[in-house]
């Protein structure tokens, strides 16, 4: 028994898929190398994650692509800032503070920040340098 013949449409999808295919594969496997760790990347600035933006004036929580960027202050002067692929805070306490102490040769002795950065990684982080935490609670009721 003969298959089907097959159409001229499934052989036209066929032909394309073939011609453009290894050239895709090639393109997907360059962004998959680019993206690392992260779940998305802009194809015009591979450095940017895409990000739900605050400022975002329709109110429609679009995904742009920006950075997320840390600084470290002291009587209202910048000492220290670092730019992340996160968009959570969470993560990027651990590398902003290794970057203070390289620039510094030493660990701030306080650090106050907002929940965003409470996580039992990061207090446990900040315990272990000494450094005396003021880091809310992340799940800590907004009540109090």
């Amino acid at each position: 028994m003969k298959g089907k013949p097959v159409n001229k449409e499934v052989r036209e999808k066929i032909k394309y898929a073939k011609r453009h295919w290894p050239e895709n594969l090639k393109k997907y496997q360059k962004y998959e190398s680019l993206l690392g760790k992260r779940n998305s990347m802009s194809k015009t600035d591979p450095d940017a994650t895409f990000m739900r933006m605050k400022e975002d004036h329709m109110r429609n929580g679009q995904l742009k692509p920006g950075y997320n960027l840390q600084i470290t202050t002291n009587n209202q002067y910048i000492l220290a800032y670092s730019l992340h692929h996160n968009p959570t805070d969470t993560l990027t306490l651990k590398s902003h503070l290794s970057q203070f102490i390289n620039l510094y040769n030493k660990h701030p002795e306080v650090l106050t920040a907002d929940a965003g950065y409470g996580s039992e990684e990061n207090y446990k982080i900040l315990e272990d340098k000494n450094i005396k935490a003021y880091v809310k609670y992340n799940l800590f009721p907004s009540c109090f």
